[in-house]
């Protein structure tokens, strides 16, 4: 959902001057009984926080890297939704990613929540809106509104959580700038075992820019909602002294439509888009002041079919894609650390249309990074890149990029997860 940028601000202005009144009228009559004090504190004050995401960026390909990402075979060109945003165009020179505004309390004795809007120069979205709850019996726990999937590793992070200045190239050509953040239901279970295994089921209303996408066009069928389904589960089966390690496998399937429109011809295609996949995190901690001497080492594959069916007509639209990333960090000095990442795309990259078969060819790209993190609340970056990519008809392009990112969040903001 996206409002005028003025909209936006009188909206935030709004709320912050509303908050700020209600934590300052302290009268007993305003203060609600609860069983839990803290809770009821919480309700009035709220955890609010501001987190400013701005960069350097350069890059040297001949039309714009992003836009040769739209180009390269089986990851692009009719996947795209009616609402396309170009969350991830970046252009040479000074960019803002985005104001990232949250607001998270606890509601009362039974639920959490929290509401996440990202207000960049076009405009503002609201990233999460969700509810959940705090008190199932039985390691149950669930959560209902706007929010990430919480499959594989980094879907469900912020992008100011991430260990490099861009996503993996697997998720930004699969699911598009913003992984898959939809409205729907979630369902976790944590099982009674001696480790930590947990299960998760979601439902999603199937809006993802990218891999499930329903296009405005009669000659295809309206399909209702919720369109998607996810699963995933996750194991942790090392947890011994500073050694910890995270595995994880995943798959979703639900509703996609595609429209080609080729030689004057228009072809409609509705049908099923699924994916499927596996993560792995290690974690060492040192015990050294200030993550000197910590290291991460993460990793996930993701493959991706779609098995489409022509409306009014009798072609069959098919295709396979998958990709992987493999990085690591290492904390160099105090509050200094650095990275190495490495991913691979299109190692399977196939579409078959009309009966006629195209294969494609990979593409890949190896980051370096140093990062200074002079404190919890501010984070300094240097990153380069280079990749070949691989265009189809038009040949493969090598493409350097370089980043100096700054970070730094303002006012209270919750721990990072694992």
């Amino acid at each position: 959902m996206k409002y005028h940028y003025s909209s936006a601000i009188l909206v935030m202005a709004g709320a912050l001057l509303t908050l700020n009144a209600v934590a300052q009228d302290d009268t007993p009559e305003k203060v609600p009984t609860r069983n839990d004090s803290t809770s009821a504190l919480s309700a009035f004050n709220p955890a609010v926080s501001a987190i400013v995401d701005m960069y350097y960026y350069n890059e040297n390909s001949k039309e714009g890297l992003s836009h040769m990402k739209e180009e390269m075979p089986g990851f692009a060109g009719h996947s795209h939704g009616e609402d396309e945003h170009d969350h991830g165009e970046k252009e040479n020179g000074f960019n803002l990613n985005h104001v990232e505004l949250t607001l998270s309390a606890e509601v009362d004795n039974y639920f959490k929540a929290l509401a996440n809007v990202a207000i960049s120069e076009d405009g503002a979205e609201i990233e999460e809106a969700w509810a959940e709850t705090t008190g199932l019996p039985w390691g149950f726990q669930a959560k209902a509104g706007k929010l990430f999937s919480n499959f594989g590793y980094i879907n469900a992070q912020h992008s100011h959580m991430w260990d490099f200045s861009d996503q993996p190239l697997i998720y930004e050509l699969s699911l598009g700038s913003h992984g898959l953040n939809d409205k729907g239901v979630q369902l976790s279970w944590l099982a009674p075992t001696p480790v930590y295994l947990l299960f998760g089921a979601e439902v999603f209303q199937g809006d993802n820019e990218m891999m499930y996408v329903q296009k405005e066009n009669d000659d295809l069928p309206k399909n209702d909602g919720p369109r998607l389904g996810v699963g995933w589960v996750k194991l942790a089966p090392l947890q011994i002294d500073n050694h910890e390690l995270l595995l994880g496998l995943f798959g979703a399937s639900g509703s996609h439509q595609e429209v080609h429109e080729e030689g004057g011809a228009t072809n409609s295609f509705d049908g099923i888009n699924w994916f499927a996949g596996a993560d792995a995190v290690y974690k060492f901690d040192s015990g050294k002041a200030y993550d000197q001497g910590d290291a991460t080492v993460q990793a996930e594959y993701f493959y991706r079919n779609k098995e489409l069916d022509q409306e009014n007509g009798d072609e069959e639209l098919t295709g396979a894609q998958d990709g992987y990333y493999i990085q690591g960090t290492y904390g160099i000095l105090p509050r200094w650390r650095g990275g190495l990442r490495w991913e691979q795309v299109g190692l399977t990259n196939q579409e078959e249309e009309e009966g006629i078969k195209k294969e494609f060819s990979d593409s890949w790209r190896a980051t370096a990074m140093v990062d200074l993190r002079p404190s919890e609340f501010s984070q300094v970056r240097f990153q380069v890149s280079n990749g070949d990519y691989d265009l189809g008809d038009k040949g493969v392009e090598n493409v350097w990029e370089v980043y100096v990112q700054l970070t730094f969040s303002i006012g209270a903001h919750d721990a990072h997860s694992f």
